[in-house]
């Protein structure tokens, strides 16, 4: 609770802020790069997935990825920051126009994009370790909870369909082996 209290106190005192450090530059850029670039990829899996329950998944994390793209990109341009070139996006087409050999399956997207999620997680976490201004740590919080309310039924459901990928399980010498 001191350090929440902590937090909100510095919001709300009369100290100057400073200048954004080249760190928190770095991690807003960096993150505002993968968000927009994982907009691209989200339309990708929209044009070729089929399965209801993988389309929803894609939907609500193109929707969240959206109001975070908002989030830093105003406060960056209020900061004064230049924003990230980002390539084209990617228009409607249909699943079935897109060749078998070509397209990714559902669970090569779903693993994408749990990958991209997981790299984001971790970027706002470290990020926010290095954070000496609150405001910009809060962003990051908020965006690291949004990914974590995200990621949550998105890997049961991958649990459920055998799309997890699990790292082999280990057992200390003597340990129990099956």
């Amino acid at each position: 609770m001191d350090t929440i209290k902590s937090m909100f106190g510095s919001l709300m005192d009369e100290e100057p802020v400073p200048p954004l450090h080249v760190g928190e530059v770095m991690s807003l850029w960096m993150l505002l790069t993968i968000y927009e670039e994982g907009q691209i990829v989200y339309k990708v899996a929209l044009n070729t997935t089929t399965d209801p329950e993988l389309r929803h998944a894609i939907e609500e994390a193109f929707k969240q990825s959206m109001e975070d793209v908002k989030m830093i990109k105003d406060f960056m341009i209020k900061e004064g920051v230049p924003l990230p070139s980002v390539a084209q996006g990617k228009p409607d087409s249909k699943s079935d126009d897109i060749p078998q050999g070509v397209k990714f399956t559902d669970e090569e997207l779903a693993n994408l994009i749990i990958g991209k999620v997981a790299a984001c997680i971790a970027l706002c976490g470290q990020a926010v370790s290095q954070c000496l201004r609150t405001d910009v740590a809060l962003i990051l919080l908020s965006s690291m909870g949004n990914l974590l309310k995200y990621s949550a039924p998105y890997r049961s459901m991958m649990r459920k369909r055998g799309w997890i990928k699990t790292p082999p399980y280990f057992y200390p010498p003597g340990g129990r082996s099956t």
